[in-house]
């Protein structure tokens, strides 16, 4: 049966962006300087929080929250002292949530859990904790509704520990696999990977610098290998942009420099973004989050040879990208391949898929999502198809068939020249089809994640 793919034409308002540049602001009243606070986008008021951080000689231990929507503003709204905490935002309640860091004093840590409502705090009181620990990573996973926290520096030091909050109590989480342990990573969930993304880092005990990138699906922990990195560094800011659907991750420290560069990240290979003109200097242990109001990348503060109260704001490109994920099923001689053009408005979005031995072809599976296809959660079980063990990777809003050519197939989809589709992600499998043998379906691709650009 054939579906129809329909562009939700309507349901997008991206514009194009010719080059990604950062942006010195000028608000009227501006924070003093810090360094290692926490700052998350608060979608009630559609405003980012800033809280807590840490002032320069004679150091303070700071307790203010402050508001940024272009401007900033001081509330009113009592809250313990605290630095190398993170945030997070709960869009579902309506609230932000953060955990432990240094607090009541500069050098104390503590294992408390917080929720800001948009005007004030209150503690929220569990059964269970993660250790008192700070500089720990920390992502909420809106597809599962938990609070995911890895690592960070306790009493014993580095942790290489993963915890949840569900929203009333947390629970340690045994996974065969982890990242070795670590503090001062970045962490954010990208719902289009429906993943906790993981880099870099550092353990201060044995003085290493991590470059590496990891993914956890509530799970288990599993490291890809992007064909493209960062250098290994620590302290660096990192956000997910919900309009153009990647990561954006600035700066850091690799042990000796200070590093001014900018990537992004939408489930393959990391791209470094060429900027013109000069990024902030102020790149490590900021206080950053992204606007998703205004469409900004923000860090305020932080520390670039010295303390800095400066605000910036970054803007990306809205270049198209072309990304894996999840696993194939092997056939005989091995996965069977996919790759794709860089999808682009206006021009055909081409998929490939070899190494199909001497099999028919594919059924090519399109759709708009790889979490959910009518009413079914994704990954969907495909032993009921005759693959077990396999799974559907993506919405099957439209299957085609491509017959196979020397153990290769091509599918191409035109993609409209309209701009309300930039940042749109696409999602596609291939399933191996032979109808000339006993077993229809003999294997399948892994999925593949189509981010629309220009």
């Amino acid at each position: 049966m054939r579906h129809t793919l329909t562009f939700p034409l309507l349901l997008l308002s991206a514009t194009a962006t010719l080059s990604a540049q950062w942006t010195q602001t000028s608000p009227t009243t501006v924070p003093s300087p810090r360094r290692a606070g926490a700052m998350a986008f608060h979608p009630g008021t559609n405003r980012l929080v800033m809280y807590g951080g840490l002032t320069a000689t004679p150091s303070q231990i700071l307790d203010e929250t402050w508001t940024y929507n272009g401007q900033w503003t001081l509330l009113s709204a009592p809250a313990p002292a605290r630095w190398g905490h993170r945030m997070v935002t709960d869009a579902a309640a309506n609230r932000l949530l953060t955990f432990g860091g240094r607090s009541p004093t500069i050098g104390g840590l503590n294992n408390d859990t917080w929720q800001f409502d948009g005007s004030q705090w209150s503690q929220i009181p569990t059964l269970n904790t993660p250790s008192a620990r700070f500089l720990y990573g920390l992502a909420y996973d809106s597809a599962r509704g938990v609070m995911v926290l890895f690592g960070g520096r306790d009493g014993n030091g580095a942790s290489d520990e993963t915890w949840e909050f569900d929203g009333s109590d947390w629970t340690q989480v045994a996974t065969a696999h982890a990242p070795t342990p670590r503090e001062e990573m970045g962490m954010v969930f990208d719902p289009s990977l429906n993943r906790v993304v993981l880099f870099g880092g550092c353990n201060e005990t044995t003085q290493t610098v991590y470059g590496d990138t990891w993914w956890y699906d509530g799970a288990d922990w599993v490291e890809v290998t992007p064909a493209v990195s960062p250098t290994p560094r620590f302290r660096f800011a990192m956000a997910f942009d919900s309009q153009r659907s990647r990561t954006v991750l600035y700066g850091g420290f690799d042990g000796t420099d200070i590093l001014t560069d900018t990537y992004e990240y939408a489930g393959s290979e990391w791209v470094q973004i060429a900027i013109p003109g000069s990024p902030p200097s102020n790149s490590t242990e900021t206080q950053h989050g992204y606007d998703a109001a205004r469409g900004r990348f923000v860090i305020h503060g932080g520390f670039g040879g010295s303390f800095s109260s400066d605000t910036w704001e970054y803007d990306g490109t809205n270049n198209g990208l072309f990304t894996l994920y999840g696993q194939g099923c092997d056939i005989v001689s091995g996965t069977p391949g996919l790759s794709g053009s860089t999808p682009t408005i206006g021009q055909t979005l081409t998929l490939t898929f070899d190494n199909l031995d001497n099999y028919f072809g594919v059924v090519v599976v399109l759709g708009l999502s790889n979490q959910v296809w009518n009413g079914i959660p994704l990954p969907f079980d495909l032993s009921s198809v005759g693959l077990p063990g396999c799974n559907l990777l993506a919405s099957a809003d439209l299957l085609e068939i491509a017959a196979a050519s020397n153990s290769t197939a091509t599918y191409g989809l035109p993609i409209p020249n309209q701009t309300s589709l930039l940042a749109l992600s696409i999602y596609t499998q291939g399933i191996v089809l032979d109808p000339t043998t006993v077993v229809l379906f003999p294997g399948a691709t892994q999925g593949g994640r189509a981010l629309i650009g220009n």
